[in-house]
């Protein structure tokens, strides 16, 4: 098949370069996604080009001018040859899932150094317990998921467990020992309200201070860390209850260890308020058909399907304060060793 000035023939992708005729096999392609340059704005006019990157196991870049779909058509036959192919360039974004509102691909996010993340390797989620017979199909072939790491507590997997996906590994490590108001959402939403302060905003903050402080905590994120790093092929799934507090914390603390900047950190994190927006909506307007609305209770809820930069800025000004340093966190609190997170880097970074 031809694609522009390429051709994919025998399992191989066959370009010229330097008056050279090459010869790439399809299964040494890690990466393959579309890249445009130039846009049609409504006052300046600039020429549209789109390109066909890929990025072999080698390290090694190529781009290949090619129209849209010839680059959407290639990607298919590549993706058919290389299953286990990473495609697109997903930045952190959302997976579009039927019953998942908070389930992102950390894929294509960038770190210090210049690398990306590998897209389809690591994906972060709220619970999977009403998860759709599409979205598993779509988790378990277009993702190959291969593990899920439940940071629930056990309380929270009793009443909704996950649901079970043929092939993959479950890890349950609870980050806390019981759902923490705040942390968690249980079926009774009304009695939480009820529970929370008046300040919850106040309230969750402090829960982030106690969670970087707490050595418990603190080691079940290491066991998290661990299962990921240990991980040999296909994608990694970590989740709690809404995909906001436990999985915003862990899933910063991992972006931390790749070398992501503390802004790209943040980013991440607040996209959950994006993504939990008509979740929030929905149990706003529930409430005003109660009988009786707690105190407060836009406020309250808002606090439970939200997070604010300053939590995370707690998080992250207690691990410096209670070890002085990332890299500190890492070994004495993470159990990391140098050679480990380059291990880790080499593992999810192209």
């Amino acid at each position: 098949m031809k694609y522009g000035k390429i051709r994919i023939e025998d399992g191989y992708l066959v370009f010229t370069r330097h008056m050279m005729l090459n010869s790439l096999p399809c299964k040494d392609i890690v990466w393959a996604y579309l890249r445009r340059e130039g846009a049609e704005d409504s006052d300046i006019k600039q020429v549209s080009v789109n390109y066909l990157v890929i990025i072999t196991r080698r390290k090694k870049r190529y781009k290949f001018d090619m129209t849209e779909r010839e680059v959407h058509e290639c990607i298919k036959l590549l993706r058919a040859l290389n299953p286990d192919m990473a495609t697109g360039f997903p930045k952190g974004s959302r997976i579009v899932l039927q019953s998942l509102p908070n389930t992102r691909d950390l894929g294509a996010i960038i770190t210090r150094d210049g690398r990306h993340i590998l897209p389809r390797r690591l994906l972060r989620s709220g619970e999977l317990y009403h998860i759709s017979r599409f979205d598993k199909e779509v988790l378990e072939e277009s993702y190959n998921l291969k593990k899920v790491i439940d940071l629930r507590s056990d309380l929270e997997r009793r009443k909704k467990p996950d649901m079970i996906m043929a092939g993959v590994e479950y890890y349950h490590i609870s980050v806390m020992d019981e759902a923490v108001p705040g942390f968690a959402l249980p079926e009774d939403i009304k009695s939480l309200l009820k529970r929370l302060p008046d300040d919850p905003e106040k309230y969750i903050k402090k829960k982030y201070e106690e969670a970087c402080k707490d050595q418990f905590v603190v080691k079940q994120y290491a066991r998290f860390i661990d299962v990921i790093y240990r991980n040999e092929a296909g994608a990694v799934l970590w989740h709690c209850g809404s995909g906001k507090d436990r999985t915003g914390l862990g899933t910063a603390l991992l972006l931390l260890l790749l070398g992501a900047e503390e802004e790209t950190i943040m980013q991440d994190y607040m996209r959950t308020n994006e993504y939990l927006a008509g979740e929030l909506q929905y149990m706003q307007r529930l409430a005003q058909t109660w009988e009786d609305i707690p105190r407060g209770a836009d406020r309250k809820l808002a606090a439970l399907y939200q997070v604010k930069e300053e939590y995370l800025e707690t998080a992250f000004m207690t691990i410096k304060k209670e070890y002085g340093t990332q890299e500190r966190f890492f070994r004495n609190g993470l159990y990391l060793k140098p050679k480990m997170i380059s291990e880790l880097k080499d593992k999810y970074l192209i």
